[in-house]
């Protein structure tokens, strides 16, 4: 053997003169070979020269590098020599600042031959890593494609961002000048949220998806602003409707109505209003008042009460006034979550000592602003439950009836149909009948016939009212009177009180 194994340095041999000549020469390889850095790649020999040059030369060699591509050239002495790299040997490229790795048959970027990168600490990209960043990348474009079939993959690609457990946080945070403007994700719960802000430190819900239902609720409302409509089930949740004309303290018994949708809990109630504006705030200064949603507004599952007021509330289902449960703070910025109610079940929510304004009981476990709807929708609505007809004594109050000798019968049709067949309640007698009305009806003439072929409409015996009635309408019959058999009209004086109920 004449050199060595690896860099082929030359040995000196036994009894061999001039021993210096081939030591320096093993160690100029030696020195060539260590720390290998060549200038630049190169398939000829450049015009200008420094004694320990190197380069790698390419493909297409010429001249005096002809038939040494692959090989590192070393200018020595004045004159070339050319090293043969081994699998494993690394190379700087000093015009290009990068590395190459020699894998046995020819050279490559030393970059695509790390294959695997475990357990890295901290890696930046364009950046510097830190303890709170360890991964850092700063960048104009990023790519994440995914391996293809004919490269082995399966063609799709997913990211996965994974936290400890429900009440940790998994999000993408979107910032403007370092300071946050929108975060989505998992965000304290299991929910995904999507959140902004305008300043990074007030963050306010844009949107919430339930993990469990799907159901998308919109804290902050939908395009202009305005919630999704008829989120709130409570009807007449502005108390603008007072259909029984309650005034003063309200003074309730269990189960009695005052304002349109809101009646007395079991213990009765004791409540004044005040109106300002568009609202109106319901005192409540003893037991407890009912507001009764229909079985047919509710789906099931979670619902959130909120208001403005100082009461706090409870919610159950069932009928009558006799409620269940604890009652709790229910404010609009953290209102009060009831889950696992029953479908298809009348819902009550019940408010003791305190304020209400502006209730919202709507489905999900989030509230949104205050839904409020337009005054003739809203009457409507109140009026599927509670129709009042009061007279005023003039033409306006007149209906047109007919009949025969001992009956007159008139109608009342209902605005809406009614949530049920309702009962109905008056207080037309026979005693407070005048047969002469005049033009205006008061005092304790309530309520007269007009027979136009007829000079007064007299009668004999006592009058009773019976009425017919079904959702649309009622049919108020007049018997047992002795009329002229003629049609004509029923006046209502200005104290007459014709109620139909369909009440919870």
């Amino acid at each position: 053997m004449t050199e060595t194994i690896h860099l082929a340095l030359p040995f000196i041999d036994a009894a061999q003169a001039q021993k210096h000549i081939t030591h320096n020469e093993a160690l100029q390889r030696l020195d060539a070979l260590t720390q290998l850095s060549v200038l630049e790649r190169r398939s000829t020999p450049p015009s200008a020269l420094a004694d320990g040059d190197r380069y790698l030369v390419v493909a297409a060699a010429a001249g005096a590098f002809a038939g040494a591509e692959g090989k590192i050239a070393a200018w020595l002495a004045g004159g070339w020599i050319f090293l043969s790299p081994k699998a494993g040997w690394l190379v700087f490229v000093a015009a290009e600042q990068r590395s190459l790795l020699h894998d046995g048959s020819t050279w490559i970027d030393a970059g695509i031959a790390l294959r695997a990168l475990q357990n890295l600490s901290l890696l930046g990209l364009g950046t510097t890593a830190d303890a709170a960043n360890p991964l850092s990348v700063k960048t104009n474009a990023a790519l994440f494609a995914a391996k293809t079939v004919a490269d082995g993959g399966g063609g799709d690609l997913r990211v996965t961002l994974e936290k400890e457990a429900a009440g940790f946080t998994v999000s993408q945070l979107y910032q403007s000048s370092w300071s946050g403007r929108a975060e989505t994700g998992l965000i304290g719960d299991d929910d995904f949220h999507v959140k902004v802000s305008a300043d990074g430190s007030t963050w306010r819900e844009a949107l919430i998806i339930d993990r469990s239902t799907g159901r998308v609720a919109f804290p902050s409302g939908a395009g202009d602003g305005a919630p999704a409509s008829f989120r709130n089930r409570l009807r007449n949740a502005s108390f603008a409707i007072n259909q029984r004309a309650v005034s003063g303290t309200a003074t309730l018994a269990a189960g009695q109505y005052g304002h349109d949708g809101v009646k007395a809990g079991a213990s009765g109630a004791a409540y004044t209003f005040a109106t300002s504006g568009l609202d109106t705030v319901l005192t409540i200064s003893a037991g407890s008042l009912i507001l009764p949603i229909e079985d047919r507004l509710i789906e099931g599952g979670s619902y959130a009460l909120s208001h403005e007021g100082t009461a706090s509330a409870r919610v159950w289902q069932g009928t009558g006034s006799a409620g269940t449960g604890a009652y709790a703070a229910a404010p609009r910025g953290a209102p009060l979550v009831v889950a696992g109610l029953s479908a298809d079940a009348q819902t009550n929510v019940e408010f003791g000592a305190g304020t209400i304004l502006r209730p919202q009981f709507e489905p999900g476990a989030y509230g949104s602003p205050f839904e409020r709807r337009p005054q003739p929708v809203e009457l409507g609505l109140c009026q599927r439950y509670y129709y009042r007809v009061n007279g005023f004594g003039d033409t306006r109050s007149q209906f047109a009836v007919s009949g025969n000798s001992s009956s007159h019968q008139f109608e009342v049709d209902f605005p809406v149909l009614m949530r049920v067949t309702p009962t109905v309640t008056h207080n037309l007698t026979d005693a407070n009948y005048t047969s002469t009305p005049g033009v205006n009806l008061s005092g304790s003439a309530l309520w007269s016939l007009v027979l136009p072929y007829v000079a007064a409409s007299t009668k004999t015996g006592a009058v009773v009212i019976a009425p017919h009635t079904c959702p649309e309408r009622s049919v108020i019959n007049v018997v047992d009177a002795t009329f002229a058999p003629e049609p004509g009209a029923v006046l209502l004086g200005s104290n007459v009180a014709l109620e139909f109920s369909a009440e919870l």
